[in-house]
């Protein structure tokens, strides 16, 4: 396409320009742009979109009603993705950023106009060729959106370490915690619950630890909230007898064959995809809450480096959701990132480095393992904030829950953490945080 701009300084395109191959006329007109038959999904009606492959390109096309304007498109990714700015008659709206080269999934941008009718302009604003790749924006659609009439606030839970609450028959913590959940989900809005890891805290001979936490947990599933557990170093064969260390440990880390024999991912639901086959050590689910699309990823403990591999696909593949990263160890106690590998693969800094800083919709990430609860805020390399929390405790007398409230309509998150055995709260650890930049 960059042959275009020498042979051409100035090229203007009318709405209806395909008309002889479209089904109804663009929407758009464009400047040193063209209309070009559609390539991402879903397709518009025009079957077209507008290209925009340089810093003079702009589009405009006219909108009615009231509402949030939302672009439909996608963008050619050259050492970074198209930014469009965005703005009407009356001045600027915003800017965008297109991550996605497949989805046309809306961008929203700018404030909640008022019923009228708007005269809008596209610009792309950092075009980039280097004659192996070449940034361009190509525009499906822009409409105004009304409010959405969802519930826009949810819940979700996340479980810490429950070594602790399994060691004995009597200790009826862990299936208090869940039935305080299941009895709560309505107040609380809870869509799913996920698990930080060490369910158990080692094996015997009849696994009655995991027996006792399988039991524990199938009031979620009787009620229908669906479920993720990670695998922590207590729930391999490298944890012994009183949790003491086996060897050889690396190896070892990597048996989890009585854990997925007792966790499956039908028993959780909602499980999309895994990266070995029988085995919920590395998966993910999807789920819809808040109007909004969410993907919760569990990866194991200091992962292999393939793991690692395929949880890039899961991400890339998966531009629109906003994604959760669920791993035992990702955290330390002072609310560093974690550099050791242990008995394992790679590092928590690893998995940032190659994984949670690299992807735009990466937007929260919860351990345990280490120290008792911690929290920071990180930026990618797309300048999206990731948040990330430890939630450990290794209580042996109450069971704490963290539970996160998102306000999609407010794009905030509030998060506190709570013991439903002692009714007992810990408001040290209480966080609100505005301006998530949630994907839409």
């Amino acid at each position: 396409m960059r042959f275009r701009r020498v042979i051409m300084a100035v090229v203007v395109l009318a709405a209806g320009a395909l008309a002889g191959a479209a089904r109804e006329a663009s929407p758009f007109t464009v400047v040193n742009g063209s209309i070009r038959p559609s390539t991402g999904t879903p397709e518009p009606p025009s079957g077209t979109h507008a290209t925009l492959w340089h810093n003079a390109s702009y589009a405009t096309t006219t909108v009615r009603g009231a509402g949030r304007l939302v672009i439909g498109a996608i963008g050619e990714n050259c050492d970074g993705w198209p930014t469009v700015r965005v703005s009407t008659s009356s001045g600027p709206l915003g800017e965008v950023t297109l991550t996605s080269g497949t989805d046309y999934g809306g961008y929203a941008v700018g404030p909640r106009l008022a019923e009228g009718r708007y005269d809008i302009r596209i610009e792309l604003v950092n075009d980039r060729y280097t004659g192996e790749c070449d940034r361009n924006a190509h525009l499906a659609y822009a409409r105004l959106q009304p409010p959405s009439p969802v519930d826009t606030t949810f819940g979700f839970a996340v479980v810490p370490d429950t070594q602790e609450e399994v060691l004995s028959a009597a200790d009826t913590r862990l299936r208090q915690r869940v039935d305080w959940l299941v009895d709560q989900r309505t107040a609380l809005d809870l869509r799913f619950v996920t698990h930080a890891g060490d369910v158990v805290n080692y094996d015997t001979p009849e696994h009655v630890q995991y027996e006792r936490a399988r039991t524990a947990l199938r009031p979620l599933e009787a009620a229908g909230v669906p479920y993720t557990l990670a695998v922590g170093n207590h729930d391999t064969q490298a944890a012994g007898p009183d949790g003491e260390l086996r060897s050889p440990a690396g190896e070892l880390l990597r048996d989890t064959t009585v854990f997925n024999r007792y966790f499956t991912a039908e028993r959780s639901g909602a499980v999309r995809g895994r990266f070995e086959a029988g085995k919920v050590d590395n998966a993910y689910v999807t789920y819809t809450a808040g109007g909004l699309r969410w993907l919760v990823l569990t990866l194991e403990l200091w992962p292999r480096r393939a793991a690692v591999v395929w949880a890039q696909g899961v991400v890339a593949a998966h531009p629109r959701h906003n994604v959760l990263v669920v791993t035992h160890h990702y955290l330390e106690s002072d609310g560093t990132i974690g550099r050791g590998s242990g008995y394992g693969s790679t590092s928590p800094q690893y998995l940032f480095d190659n994984l949670v800083r690299r992807y735009p919709n990466i937007r929260l990430v919860f351990s345990g393992h280490t120290g008792t609860a911690a929290s920071r805020v990180d930026t990618g390399l797309h300048g999206n904030r990731i948040h990330s929390f430890l939630q450990t405790f290794h209580s042996r007398s109450t069971n704490p829950v963290r539970l996160v409230e998102v306000d999609t309509a407010a794009d905030s998150l509030r998060t506190w953490i709570y013991a439903p055995h002692t009714d007992e709260n810990f408001p040290a650890h209480d966080r609100w945080y505005p301006d998530l930049g949630l994907i839409r």
